[in-house]
Order: structure tokens, then sequence, then C-alpha cells
């Protein structure tokens, strides 16, 4: 009979390397980018895609979905520091993607809204997040909820480990 230690050993090094394979396919830029070139129609767009960031279609995406938000409000939303949005934003106002606005009594406060060309490519990312979060969802329903929670308990607490 197998020692009860080499089971634990043998599941805890397929965890890991599962949640190794999550973690590089999540921080894997070319793979959103590969879907996002092959589903833009705008020259424009896939002319510029190589040199947008992950984190600038996200900032792109919230701007999309806050119109008229500011820069601190982004930083909150995405839990990321306002020197990271401020350069984020600086790229996206240069790429013509976004723009800012500031009110004639308040020239300290900057707020942003989507381009019509930010807004085609937030749209686009957001519509493959949906295509991944149905293919997750598909993968969800295969099992039962008790067998889930178990699954996402484990998980907070090896997180919490870290």
């Amino acid at each position: 009979m197998p020692d009860m230690n080499d089971d634990l050993l043998q599941l805890k090094n397929r965890i890991e390397k599962s949640m190794y394979r999550i973690l590089i396919s999540e921080t894997d830029e070319d793979q959103d980018r590969l879907w996002l070139m092959e589903h833009i129609s705008n020259d424009r767009l896939k002319r510029m895609l190589p040199r947008l960031s992950l984190s600038s279609l996200h900032v792109l995406d919230v701007i999309d979905m806050h119109e008229g938000i500011k820069g601190v409000d982004i930083a909150r939303e995405m839990e990321i520091t306002k020197g990271a949005v401020s350069k984020i934003t600086r790229k996206l106002l240069d790429q013509d993607l976004i723009r800012k606005i500031q009110l004639p009594d308040n020239l300290k406060e900057i707020y942003f809204s989507v381009t019509p060309l930010g807004a085609e490519l937030a749209e686009l990312h957001r519509v493959f997040h949906q295509e991944q979060d149905r293919k997750s969802m598909e993968l969800l329903t295969s099992f039962d909820a008790a067998s889930l929670e178990i699954v996402a308990d484990f998980l907070e607490k090896l997180a919490s480990l870290r």
C-alpha cells in the first residue's frame, strides 16, 4: 500500500503544475493579442495592437465602462498604482484611444473617456473575455457545487500561505 505522504506529494505536484500552467496562460499576452488580431477588422487598430500592453487594454475597458472616470478611480478599480495609471493613460491618449476632459472650474482634476476607436477596441476585448468566461462556465457546470466549494476553499487557503 503506498505511503500517504507519497500520495500527498503526488497531489501537491499535480496542483503546482496545474497552477503554473494557469499562471503562465494568464500572463501570456500573446494568446489575447492573437485572438484580438484575428478578430479586428480595423487596420489602424491592427497596427496599434502590438504596442499595447494587456494592462492598457484593461484600463481602456475600465474607462469605457465608467465614462468620465478619474485616474485615482481607475487605480482603485484595478488595484494598481496611480503612477501606473498615469503612464498607461498617457500611452492611450497618444494612440487616440481615450481623451481627457478637464472642467473649466477645476483644471486639476482630469477625467477620461474613450474615443470611438477606443470604444471599438474595448468592445472587442470584452468579447474575448466573454468567450473565455463561457468556456470556464462550461467547465464549472461539469462539477457539483460541493466539489467547487472545496476547490475554492483550498485555493483561498493556499493563496493565504504565499
